[in-house]
């Protein structure tokens, strides 16, 4: 068979390779557009995408992502998100309106909207605010929404194919396809790599990058199962984000109970660099022989104590899963969404950071427009191959990456009886 519009192969089905392909095909200039994963169900259990929730905002100190973000913003508000994006509302509060926090009561009239949730007052000496356009969304509903979208344009998605190397031209000065560890070749004009926290550490991928830039950083997330009767007096509460340097956040009560919350800090390091996960038999076994969770100990506390300090009832129940959410991590929080500049044909989409799932809606345009090279040349320049990362994420100030020491997990008697789930 004879294409007469170009081929391209993205390597990675989580938000991003998705999101790509879905542009791709939506601008009906390419032939034949292929997304492969290692995963033999998608979305993979393990990847960061796959999740209950996410936090939508837009209220970033870099100007690009605020505006980004509220682009973002209109379209999850789009009827085709409906029921997966969550908008916080505040009855009586204008929609536009970001309102200054400056007194105890301010803090519990938003945190506690139901007068039956006992909530700690902060001191007279907090302050915060609360911006209205923002909210959650369900991200591997979004992420299975985006596969729906991927074969309805005819698309093809394939799991279980695990790229063990790149095919290369006859003169080696490109990429024509991926081989997979089981032998099947997928060839095309164009490859995406679209890998996530396995980018770094992927054998075939070394040298491709600067040393460092990409890297898989472990970042903590505990959930705990509410009643139907308390997820209900529960169900209005805000997304919450502590600004006291813990990267604490959580969010409202899901469709089945659960309330998730985390941290997001410069996060953890796996001792081989790559993700350590549910998928791996022997971390899986590591952590049943040993009756251990997912997270280390002291950030299983600073949860805890976080949750603590506004809603105390929730802090004392038992814990239902915790989950090692790896970050395909840049220290810059800026994103990689560049051609390789040895390989014209081969692109790298990734070093999400752990906030690029909000950009969902807009995210595979604007990859679509590095790859055909229409970017803003601005945003061409801040998420570059090539750079030398800046030393801190304003995002994540002062906070330094620690190796993960697998002695140190929280236990299931940590967990005060709840079910530690692997994930």
């Amino acid at each position: 068979m004879t294409f007469t519009k170009p081929s391209v192969v993205i390597v990675g089905a989580g938000e991003l390779g998705a999101a790509t392909a879905v542009s791709l095909l939506r601008s009906g200039k390419y032939e034949r557009v292929t997304v492969i994963d290692r995963a033999v169900e998608l979305p993979a259990i393990d990847a960061a995408s796959c999740d209950i929730n996410k936090v939508v905002r837009f209220d970033y100190m870099d100007d690009d992502y605020s505006v980004l973000a509220r682009r973002a913003i209109d379209e999850w508000n789009k009827d085709e998100w409906k029921g997966i994006y969550h908008q916080y509302v505040v009855s009586g509060l204008p929609e536009s309106s970001i309102k200054l926090l400056q007194t105890p009561e301010e803090f519990v009239s938003l945190l506690a909207p139901s007068p039956d949730i006992p909530v700690n007052p902060p001191g007279e000496e907090v302050r915060g605010y609360h911006n209205p356009v923002g909210g959650w969304a369900n991200a591997s509903a979004a992420v299975n929404k985006l596969y729906e979208w991927l074969r309805a344009l005819g698309g093809e998605l394939v799991p279980a194919a695990d790229m063990s190397e790149l095919l290369y031209t006859t003169d080696g000065r490109d990429v024509r396809g991926v081989k997979c560890a089981d032998g099947r070749e997928f060839t095309a004009d164009k490859v995406i790599i679209a890998l996530g926290s396995w980018t770094a550490s992927h054998p075939a991928l070394r040298g491709l990058m600067p040393q460092g830039l990409i890297v898989a950083t472990g970042q903590t997330v505990a959930a705990i199962q509410l009643s139907p009767e308390d997820a209900k007096r529960y169900a209005k509460i805000p997304v919450s984000m502590h600004h006291d340097g813990s990267g604490y956040y959580s969010f409202p009560p899901n469709e089945t109970g659960l309330v998730k919350f985390a941290l997001h800090r410069a996060g953890y390091l796996s001792s081989t660099g790559v993700p350590r996960t549910a998928t791996d038999p022997e971390a899986v076994a590591f952590s049943e022989t040993n009756g251990l969770g997912w997270i280390p100990q002291e950030s299983f506390r600073d949860l805890k104590h976080q949750m603590s300090i506004v809603y105390p009832e929730l802090a004392k129940m038992p814990i239902a899963y915790t989950r090692m959410c790896w970050y395909s991590d840049v220290v810059d929080g800026d994103w990689v969404i560049d051609y390789s500049p040895e390989y014209p044909s081969l692109m790298v989409a990734s070093g999400g950071a752990g906030h690029a799932f909000k950009f969902l809606p807009i995210i595979g345009d604007l990859i679509l427009a590095r790859f055909e090279d229409t970017l803003d040349p601005h945003l061409k320049k801040k998420w570059r191959i090539t750079r030398t990362p800046a030393a801190e994420d304003p995002a994540r100030t002062g906070m330094k990456r620690k190796p993960l020491d697998l002695g140190s997990l929280v236990t299931k008697q940590d967990l005060r009886g709840g079910a530690a789930l692997s994930v």
